[in-house]
């Protein structure tokens, strides 16, 4: 895998995560991305770069933080993220997924 290939599928990764149910957020997945953030905020620069960690290898390691919410449970989100992942991978891959935030207010559906 190049490094054009890697970066084509975080950005896909990416989108994918930011519309499954459940995730809220996604987080730079690195404390350099996490910084890289940070100052582009203060310098009022809109792009921090990819928030997913793609590292090819054999397997590729793909690294994500989320920020989760009450769309259902933290667990069932967590696996599902992991199968869309292993599908937009489509080969062996080693995933890491943080639970950066979960939302424990109360669910304002009763649910």
């Amino acid at each position: 895998m190049t490094e054009e290939e890697a970066a084509e599928l975080a950005a896909r990764i990416e989108q994918d995560l930011q519309a499954e149910p459940g995730v809220s957020v996604v987080y730079p997945a690195s404390g350099a991305g996490l910084l890289r953030e940070a100052a582009a905020n203060l310098l009022g620069a809109g792009d921090a770069g990819p928030r997913v960690a793609v590292r090819p290898g054999d397997p590729v390691r793909i690294d994500v933080a989320l920020g989760l919410d009450h769309a259902r449970p933290a667990g069932e989100t967590a696996r599902a993220v992991q199968r869309m992942i292993r599908r937009a991978a489509a080969g062996p891959v080693q995933i890491r997924i943080t639970v950066a935030h979960l939302d424990a207010s109360p669910d304002p559906t009763g649910g």
